[in-house]
């Protein structure tokens, strides 16, 4: 009886340091691969979904009949902020780990394309509640809300600067294309020598260049350039339209959104590689865009089956190392 009661304690205590490595080698595996969220309206409305790079992993964010869109993440990966339609169209904050979701904006006019400052403090987005396009900063508890820019010029697309004094952002203002402005608002520059007025800009992680989307002779396509104006660079070359570029922490690639085989889908694209040469990441016949990159490491991703395996895999090699 000593014996069977020693032994299911031992099988216990086994079974329990199972477990505990099995966590610890899953937030390992979690974080050797990058991921991106993107929107999609693969069920019939917009929700949030992230997936690794080599387009595995698949996870649905958000689940709600109105459309959620554009999302994007606190520095520590706990949070994520993303614009929904659910009554009105406001800013909404959900803990990744509990997948609550609260309200951060509510107001009639209409509140869309957040951004979260690098230092966690700011979260950055458009509304028309003045009666006309302007960037706001919020802080992610709903308090201090300030008006960026004003009056008719349509102001919209904000991206923080990875120091976070800075915010780009596209303007209809003449001449339209994309402007740098300090992080109150102050002194909005139009960054020079857009070959055409650009859209949604990104920065990138060192902070000297910004992506961009332009449209020229008939095509939309990709264009980085310096901060200051020069080596203005194509990065695409495609008949059919490529945007909303996102670009990698580690400063090589950018995701990016493109209408290519009669979908709209989301691609990977090396900036310092051959033109246009773009991996498929997402194959659906709906809409996939927005896309953004997680922060490394920090976000909780629930094991599927081929995870598991590579985990037991894994576990197998530790025991018997």
């Amino acid at each position: 009886m000593k014996g069977k009661t020693f032994y299911i304690i031992v099988l216990g205590i086994t079974l329990l340091f199972t477990q505990c490595l099995l966590a610890v080698n899953l937030r390992v595996y979690a974080s050797d691969v990058p991921y991106i969220a993107f929107s999609s309206r693969r069920n019939g409305n917009y929700d949030i979904y992230i997936m690794d790079i080599n387009s595995k992993n698949l996870q649905q964010l958000t689940d709600h009949l109105a459309h959620e869109t554009s999302p994007t993440f606190s520095p520590d990966g706990q949070w994520m902020a993303y614009g929904s339609s659910r009554d009105g169209e406001d800013i909404y904050v959900m803990n990744l780990r509990t997948k609550v979701s609260r309200r951060l904006t509510n107001h009639p006019a209409r509140d869309h394309s957040p951004a979260w400052s690098p230092d966690g403090r700011w979260i950055a987005f458009t509304s028309d509640r003045a009666g006309t396009l302007d960037i706001y900063k919020i802080e992610p508890n709903g308090a201090n809300l300030h008006q960026l820019t004003h009056g008719d010029e349509k102001d919209n697309a904000p991206v923080w600067s990875p120091d976070g004094q800075l915010i780009a952002f596209r303007s209809f203002r003449d001449p339209a294309g994309i402007y740098i402005m300090d992080a109150d608002g102050g002194d909005p520059i139009r960054l020079k020598n857009q070959p055409e007025p650009g859209w949604t800009p990104a920065w990138s992680p060192d902070g000297k260049r910004i992506a961009f989307g332009v449209v020229l002779g008939g095509n939309y396509d990709i264009y980085t350039l310096n901060v200051d104006g020069s080596d203005l660079r194509r990065i695409t070359r495609h008949l059919e339209s490529d945007g909303l570029p996102a670009w990698a922490p580690d400063g090589h690639t950018i995701a990016f959104m493109s209408w290519w085989r009669q979908t709209y889908d989301i691609y990977l694209i090396d900036v310092n590689g051959a033109i246009d040469h773009r991996r498929r990441l997402t194959r659906h016949p709906a809409i996939d865009m927005d896309p953004t990159w997680v922060p490394t490491g920090s976000f909780p991703v629930s094991p599927t089956a081929e995870t598991q395996t590579t985990l037991w895999g894994r576990l197998k090699q530790s025991v018997g190392d």
